[in-house]
């Protein structure tokens, strides 16, 4: 790209700006010891993010970030994910290094009592230009240091910017550093001979583009004269915030992704769908519950996105992804002239091409014979399951029996790759698809794909169906962009489904038995993440139950014991070490794919109009309540998100509740699913709290056992 040419030619130059511009003295007076100059150095990673990535260069632009690919279809390549989106993570950190010698890149040392979010470090939104994200034209608002973003000392040479909440979809920023930033010796921190030389104000180039600098040729100069305007406009709009050009080291500007407006034509576009459903003549008595709820098989058909195996591509899941028509840009951006060959699924172009119609299956239950409920007139009203990661529909009998004590019936569908794998899960084999009467016309979402050997999780088929574990986490760590798409057809999914429960007909008489217009959602971990920005979109779910959720999706496999030995095992084997710079780069790229879907940015809006009750277990292992080091990660941030109220004693409101409970050990992460996961007090306790939330329509919580919670008040 034309604009990084710039730091190389610089280097070609060998003059640097601390022995020309160089201060001999600090702010303070005293003399300068050494040097701590802000790298700025996209080609080698900084600032990053960084909307110099925008730039075509020789290319048409889509809208998208713009990196050097060796391979565009390649998705397990950072640059080629990263090259799809139409911005950076909303959620993720910035970061920028300082050095001591440019000439080496030796690393500078900052002291991290400078590093002062407000004054040494500021943050502001900033408008741009219309289709140019480098442009910075004026400033919106200030960020809140410790309200919307905390700054500090990553390590020695480090400094990053956090959000402490989720940044506005497709919005730019604009960040400057100022050299009340210092070394450990006290030394002001400067601009580097990149920055140095880009603060300059007059033009590089005269009226007629002869260069204006005796070292420059023309061409050079010609080529370095817009990044010139940039850090001009952007110094501009600082100083109209008050701040003195002359103090700024560093300045770049950070552009968002889009996040939903995807999803939300999906949900517009959405119809219901046919399905068929009939009984097992089974009860969930089989399935270790006390049998009040009857079983029903069905399936749903729905369109799909992603990737199917097929003969010419049988891992077709692990290499593809959601694609757009080519060149097809909804108004406006369809006048600016946009790449006509561009797929990628973008805020332009963002309806994804639909690969197939997919029909899986369902699992339903309904109040039987010992429930003591007969089915309303209106039909059974309905709980729409969603089941965790790794795990499938039949999960749904571990809430069935408790709801059918209170008269409801119980919807799942498996998410993307999952399902029953009878290699995996025998006991559950006459639930799965082929042992179905539906087994000509439907298939678990798995695709009985085996793809990994199941003792190891080694890459490579070993004859066996896989565990639904290894495609969907596995496999997202593959392909990133499939993993964000799996997502989102997840919460698509969930959407046709709830449009089309009120036409299930269980008992072939023609007449629906499900009540459509009655809809409740209850989802676990991945459920629950899931669930988060399907009750953000779907106006038929009338109240929320989500347990032990979370958001920072990235950061959280980082972090908890139940992720991280499979995260770090995978990056490892192909020399990708924790500590490393390319680990934090997977991990924030891996972020900026998922955020799309990632509930820690659908928080706020599935709250602003839908009741939610949300369970977190204390000392989660699974879905960390907190990560120290990502503020968006964890249970707690959602919690915070949402604007949840606390309690551990029976709640009520007419408005319907918007309330989080926090259990203590020994409840774990499936305590819900389970008297045996821990502390059966837990889980009596949880279900009974979900069914009263239920009943409810989302307007009483009634807390039974307040030992199981932790306390108001109790510091977590």
């Amino acid at each position: 790209m034309k604009l990084r040419m710039f730091v190389l030619f610089l280097s070609l130059l060998g003059v640097h700006a601390q022995a020309q511009y160089g201060p001999a003295l600090n702010k303070d007076g005293s003399v300068v010891t050494g040097v701590l100059a802000a790298a700025f150095d996209p080609r080698a990673g900084g600032p990053f993010p960084n909307n110099l990535f925008f730039d075509p260069g020789d290319s048409i632009p889509d809208g998208t970030i713009n990196l050097p690919v060796a391979d565009p279809n390649n998705p397990s390549d950072p640059f080629v994910v990263l090259s799809a989106q139409d911005g950076f993570s909303t959620t993720e950190r910035w970061i920028t290094t300082f050095v001591s010698d440019e000439d080496t890149g030796a690393p500078g040392t900052i002291d991290p009592a400078s590093v002062v979010p407000g004054r040494s470090v500021r943050v502001f939104q900033v408008t741009v230009v219309p289709g140019n994200p480098l442009a910075v034209t004026g400033i919106v608002r200030e960020l809140v240091p410790g309200v919307d973003y905390v700054a500090l000392a990553a390590n020695a040479n480090t400094l990053a910017i956090l959000p402490l909440k989720p940044l506005p979809e497709y919005s730019s920023f604009m960040a400057v550093l100022t050299n009340d930033i210092r070394d450990a010796d006290g030394n002001d921190a400067t601009a580097d001979t990149t920055y140095h030389l880009a603060k300059r104000r007059t033009p590089w180039v005269d009226a007629s583009g002869k260069s204006t600098y005796p070292l420059l040729p023309d061409a050079t100069a010609q080529q370095l004269e817009p990044i010139r305007q940039l850090v001009n406009l952007m110094e501009a709009a600082a100083a109209g915030a008050g701040m003195n050009p002359d103090d700024i080291i560093l300045s770049w500007t950070v552009q968002t992704q889009s996040i939903t407006p995807t999803l939300k034509i999906l949900r517009s576009l959405a119809q219901p769908a046919p399905t068929l459903a009939g009984p097992t003549f089974l009860d969930t008595s089989v399935l270790g519950g006390p049998g009040l709820a009857d079983i029903y098989a069905g399936v749903i058909t729905v369109p799909y996105y992603g990737g199917v195996p097929s003969a010419e591509n049988p891992t077709a899941p692990l290499n593809q992804y959601w694609r757009a028509a080519p060149g097809g840009y909804i108004p406006p951006f369809d006048q600016l002239g946009l790449d006509p060959n561009s797929t990628n699924v973008t805020v332009f172009n963002p309806i994804p091409v639909k690969t197939s119609d997919q029909t899986v299956p369902l699992f339903i239950t309904v109040p039987g014979a010992r429930s003591g409920h007969s089915k309303p007139a209106a039909g059974w009203p309905v709980v729409i399951f969603g089941h965790g990661l790794g795990g499938n529909r039949v999960q749904a009998a571990s809430i069935a029996d408790t709801l059918a004590s209170i008269g409801f019936a119980v919807v799942a569908m498996d998410f993307p790759l999952h399902g029953i794998s009878p290699d995996f899960t025998p006991a559950l084999a006459p639930f799965y698809n082929e042992n179905t009467p539906f087994a000509p016309i439907a298939n678990e979402r798995t695709f009985d794909a085996d793809y990994w050997n199941n003792q190891t999780g080694a890459p490579g088929p070993d004859g066996l169906i896989d565990p639904p574990f290894f495609n969907a986490f596995f496999g997202g760590l593959i392909n990133n962009l499939g993993a964000r798409d799996g997502l989102r057809q997840g919460i698509a999914d969930l959407s046709v489904l709830a449009l089309s429960v009120g036409g299930i007909d269980l008992d072939a008489d023609g007449l629906p038995d499900l009540n459509g217009a009655d809809i409740a959602y209850v989802g676990i971990s991945w459920g629950g993440i899931n669930g988060t920005a399907f009750t953000a979109l779907e106006p038929l779910v009338t109240r929320s139950f989500l347990s032990v959720p979370g958001g920072g999706l990235a950061r959280i496999a980082d972090f908890a014991p139940a992720f991280q030995p499979f995260l770090r095992g995978f990056l490892g084997a192909v020399g990708v070490q924790p500590g490393t710079a390319n680990y934090e780069l997977f991990l924030t790229v891996w972020q900026t794919a998922l955020d799309s879907g990632d509930p820690i940015n659908w928080a706020a809006a599935a709250a602003a109009h839908t009741p939610i009750m949300l369970h977190e277990v204390i000392g989660d292992t699974t879905v960390s309540n907190f990560v120290p080091t990502a503020p968006l990660s964890g249970t707690e941030p959602m919690i915070a998100a949402m604007g949840l109220t606390s309690y551990s004693s029976t709640q009520q409101s007419a408005d319907g509740l918007r309330a989080a409970g926090r259990f203590l050990p020994p409840a774990t992460h499936g305590s819900l699913g389970s008297p045996a996961a821990g502390s059966p007090a837990a889980f009596f306790e949880m279900q009974s709290q979900m069914a009263s939330f239920v009943a409810s329509g989302g307007g009483v919580i009634v807390v039974s056992d307040p030992t199981t919670m932790l306390p108001v008040g109790a510091p977590d």
